[in-house]
């Protein structure tokens, strides 16, 4: 394995972080993969045009979009989930309301 796929296969593993960041935690959860999906190709055709600018072969963009987004979704739900990390990111950008009927 090269050094550019290994960095993105370590990118994928960071992007379920950088969902959490940037989406709202109320949205629903096929939301979040949409956002996951996207930056997981953004990273995938990156990391196939950082590997050989020259020769660009879009089936290879496509199976390292592929590979980030599993690592990434394995992350998520092996290493992420649940841990306070996750919800401290969650909730810096967008605090949700409180429900109806309660004070603060």
């Amino acid at each position: 394995m090269d050094r550019v796929s290994l960095v993105n296969l370590l990118v994928g593993a960071v992007l379920p972080l950088l969902v959490a960041f940037v989406s709202k935690e109320a949205w629903a959860g096929w939301v979040k993969g949409v956002i996951l999906a996207v930056l997981s190709a953004a990273s995938g055709l990156g990391a196939e045009y950082l590997a050989s600018p020259s020769t660009f072969n879009l089936t290879v963009a496509g199976w390292s979009a592929a590979s980030a987004f599993v690592f990434g979704v394995a992350a998520h739900f092996g290493v992420y989930k649940g841990t306070a990390l996750q919800e401290l990111l969650a909730k810096s950008l967008y605090k949700a309301p409180a429900p109806a009927g309660t004070s603060g």
